[in-house]
Order: C-alpha cells, then structure tokens, then sequence
C-alpha cells in the first residue's frame, strides 16, 4: 500500500477488535489504491460484498460505483488520492484523502481546461468478513468545480446524469 502520511488509530477495547479494524483499514486501502488509483474497476468482485450498498453514489450500489469511478476517470485521467489520515473503530474505516490531477475531458457539463486540480475527499467504509458492505462519501466539490472554471449549480454532486433521486 501506498500512502503519505497514515496515522491509524483503533478505538476497540481488546485485541480482537484492534487486530480486526487493522484488517479493515488494509482492505480499504488496497481498495481505494487498486480501484480508485489504478483504475482496476474488474477488481470490484475481490473487494465488495455482493450485497454491497453506496450512499455516496446514485444508484446506491456497485453501478452506481462504477458509474462515478468512470466518469472521474473520463474527466481526470492521471487523478490520484493519497492518503492523509487513516482512522478505524471497529468494522468502520474513515480515510480523509487528497486528489489531484488535471481536467482533460468533461465533467458536469465543463468542457477539458487542462487546469490542475486538488481537492479533498473523505471516504467511509463498512468492512464485514474481509469485504466492503457499505461506503460514504463527502467530496470538496465546490473546490474542484472553481478549480476548473465550472459554474455550480443545484445538482447533487454524486448523482450520475439519468439515475433516478434517492428519497
């Protein structure tokens, strides 16, 4: 694994428990290097769980994952998240992560700038017997959308053009 600066921390109570959310952190980021930073999209089947669930994108489930991994890619073709901290409770792993890359191709309706980006993210993930079961998101948005020139707007962030809206 690859990361800057990690600082891992466990609150759990005994052994199990720390040994446990050790395991988890390392699933999360194998994932978020192997999916996200090397674009292995095929590498889902080793890292989620079937039934896996995504509140950040919509659809909330694998689709919609990949919709959004696509279309970063599409827009930010060299981007890549390091890690900034790392920290585990449990099966829960919160990683606070910084992307960069440039603007070659659209993203929400703003044409390729070739204008660097550098924009914050927070990833939240459910680790149940090995495998991602769920993930959450919080994306500086708004930063990256200045960085580029792009105007903002009402849209939800994370949803892919054509999903229908989570209620």
């Amino acid at each position: 694994m690859k990361q800057q600066s990690q600082a891992l921390s466990s609150f759990g109570e005994n052994e199990s428990t720390r040994q446990g959310s050790a395991n988890s952190a390392e699933v999360a980021l194998d994932f978020i290097e192997r999916f996200w930073n090397e674009g292995d999209t095929a590498s889902i089947s080793l890292y989620l769980t079937d039934d896996y669930v995504d509140h950040a994108y919509e659809p909330g489930h694998m689709e919609g994952l990949l919709a959004m991994a696509e279309r970063l890619r599409t827009a930010f073709p060299d981007q890549r998240s390091t890690v900034e901290s790392v920290t585990t409770e449990g099966d829960r792993v919160v990683v606070r992560l910084r992307m960069k890359g440039t603007h070659l191709g659209t993203f929400r309706g703003k044409a390729a700038t070739g204008l660097p980006i550098d924009a914050k993210l927070y990833r939240e993930y459910r680790v149940a017997d090995g495998r991602i079961a769920e993930h959450w998101a919080l994306f500086d948005t708004a930063t990256l959308l200045r960085q580029i020139g792009a105007e903002l707007n009402e849209q939800p962030a994370c949803r892919i053009d054509g999903a229908p809206a989570q209620k």
